[in-house]
């Protein structure tokens, strides 16, 4: 639902174009949706149809079919027949099992655009070995030291291609992977050193780049440990933003407020998260967002979870939107999308987002 389709306007040839963040050839409106939320900064973007000329910008306003250009703040629109404008007006961010995972792509806006905007695949874990049960390492082309920690997942998640991605992708949806500790003494905030941490980013990277994901997002529950380091989240974040500069770092928030202290090369945790979302489900936005900002997350990085089995402290969640868009805070997210009680929440809160017929379900979809 991030953005509202403005037909045949442009930002104006005499507007002030210091908002201008960056310009991007060869792409297509599902394409730039996608780069635009990898830059929370970014509000509204044009893509150009057909070839363009602004006079007043000099060489730089020649614009070519297929042009994408990106700005931070308010537009001041211009008539441009060769082009659209996107404005960003929130985000829908779901998790879904793997075996669902092209539901969230079977929704759509009013216009007929991605109804969500965010699908985290929830998930694949982290593992020392001996592997569980039923996992694989997912990253074999990474050397891995004896006793470090590895990203593991069902065969399924082996199996995964890039193919399976770009259904999704297609549509302007953004596709992250979601990683979750899993019961043993390792895990996002256990990692001991820097040389660990480097290791699992580079295992992060393998799998990012052979099946074309947009990102990874971090939940940090279910670890054993119980002397975490809390240096650990601030390490291995760095770290990723080091090797996977253009690539979305999220982490679903709980109990972690700790963890935004520590520095590491000067950067904290907030100054490595592209987004993040606050998972108390149930309890009042009010109370579980503002935090955050105390921290250094700005309002445009933070999203409001939902979950059907922990309702809304109100009988509607409009009144949480409500609450949302009045305060500046960047969308909403709902757990378990591969449940039809959360499908149909997230419907309800799509609505009070952007007005109602804006959660239409495309027949014969999965």
């Amino acid at each position: 639902m991030a953005w509202i389709k403005k037909p045949n306007v442009a930002m104006f040839k005499v507007a002030n174009w210091n908002t201008l963040i960056k310009r991007v050839p060869n792409c297509s409106p599902e394409q730039a949706k996608r780069i635009a939320l990898k830059n929370p900064d970014i509000s509204f973007f044009f893509f150009c149809r057909e070839y363009m000329v602004l006079e007043t910008l000099g060489d730089k306003g020649i614009f070519n079919p297929g042009d994408a250009v990106f700005f931070s703040g308010e537009p001041w629109y211009g008539s441009a027949p060769q082009c659209d404008s996107y404005e960003k007006t929130g985000m829908s961010v779901v998790y879904v099992s793997i075996d669902k995972l092209q539901t969230p792509g079977c929704y759509t806006m009013a216009d007929g655009s991605a109804a969500v905007d965010v699908v985290c695949l929830f998930s694949a874990n982290i593992n020392k070995k001996p592997f569980p049960q039923g996992q694989v390492e997912l990253a074999p082309k990474t050397q891995v030291p004896a006793g470090y920690p590895y990203i593991v997942g069902t065969s399924d998640y082996a199996a995964l291609t890039a193919a399976d991605i770009q259904k999704l992708q297609n549509k302007g949806i953004t596709v992250l992977l979601s990683v979750l500790n899993n019961h043993d003494g390792t895990g996002w905030s256990e990692f001991p050193d820097e040389a660990t941490a480097i290791n699992f980013a580079q295992q992060l990277k393998e799998v990012v780049d052979r099946i074309g994901l947009d990102g990874i997002d971090i939940d940090d529950e279910y670890s054993d440990n119980p002397e975490p380091n809390p240096s650990s989240l601030v390490t291995v974040t760095t770290k990723m933003q080091e090797i996977m500069p253009d690539k979305i770092i999220s982490k679903a928030l709980w109990d972690d407020l700790a963890y935004f202290t520590p520095k590491y090369q000067n950067r904290t945790l907030a100054d490595n998260l592209t987004y993040g979302w606050e998972m108390g489900y149930g309890g009042e936005p009010k109370d579980r967002l503002p935090v955050y900002t105390t921290f250094g997350m700005a309002k445009n990085t933070l999203v409001c979870g939902f979950w059907s089995g922990q309702p809304s402290h109100t009988s509607s969640p409009s009144q949480d939107v409500s609450w949302l868009k009045e305060n500046g805070y960047e969308g909403v997210m709902v757990y378990a999308f591969q449940q039809q009680s959360n499908i149909d929440l997230l419907g309800d809160l799509v609505n009070d987002w952007n007005g109602a017929g804006n959660w239409n379900k495309t027949p014969n979809c999965p």
